[in-house]
């Protein structure tokens, strides 16, 4: 099998062309950096990266395909690992050192979405209007507050003088318990694709006890 991948300019795309590769499906997609980016990978691996050819596909720029990002799979408050589209403009105000309040935020980091959605390609699922995001709500200072612990953390990495104070003892912000939000604030439905994800499992279980039944 082969999965064309569109639009994969952006640090999500590039995620899910690596986590197929890494799987061992062969992916189909025109930009140059998918080879660059996997070519060690791709001289021990079985699978392929071509420029042309047809199969099950999703796309990143709204071109049409069986997915499209933005309209068949919505991604809400997507941790990018690079300052792309995905990033929310809260993250670039406080590099900044501005103290902006944003949204309540259901962070989801881009390796484990590019995960999840590289696993519903291989089962070819078309999707229709599937929310994705984390399970949990951070509220935007305890946003900030983890905000600033790691850019402080990478900035003394920069300078490789480290204090104690960023180091150790620093809690997870928003730990604590909650009271139960309001319906402004209630998380998008991910039982949908938590239903898609069971979905191979189901079939492989199927298939399993169809054999053993066989015998």
């Amino acid at each position: 099998m082969a999965i064309r991948v569109i639009g994969a300019t952006c640090s999500l795309g590039e995620a899910v062309v690596d986590k197929l590769l890494s799987m061992d499906i062969d992916v189909i997609a025109k930009e140059e950096i998918h080879l660059s980016r996997n070519a060690n990978l791709l001289d021990y691996s079985t699978a392929g990266l071509l420029r042309e050819g047809s199969g099950f596909s999703i796309s990143f720029d709204n071109s049409d395909a069986d997915i499209v990002v933005g309209k068949d799979l919505l991604i809400h408050d997507l941790l990018p690992s690079r300052a792309d589209k995905w990033l929310v403009p809260e993250i670039i105000s406080w590099a900044k050192g501005e103290a902006v309040v944003g949204p309540p935020r259901y962070w989801l980091s881009v390796i484990d979405a590019a995960n999840a959605i590289a696993h519903i390609l291989k089962a070819e699922m078309k999707l229709d209007n599937v929310h994705m995001c984390g399970r949990r709500e951070w509220a935007s200072e305890d946003s900030k507050s983890e905000f600033d612990m790691l850019w402080q953390r990478t900035n003394q990495g920069i300078s490789g003088d480290f204090t104690a104070e960023v180091l150790f003892g620093h809690e997870i912000a928003g730990m604590e318990a909650k009271p139960i939000a309001d319906e402004m604030n209630l998380r998008p439905d991910l039982d949908p694709l938590h239903q898609l994800l069971l979905e191979p499992y189901r079939r492989w279980l199927e298939a399993s006890n169809t054999i053993s039944e066989q015998h």
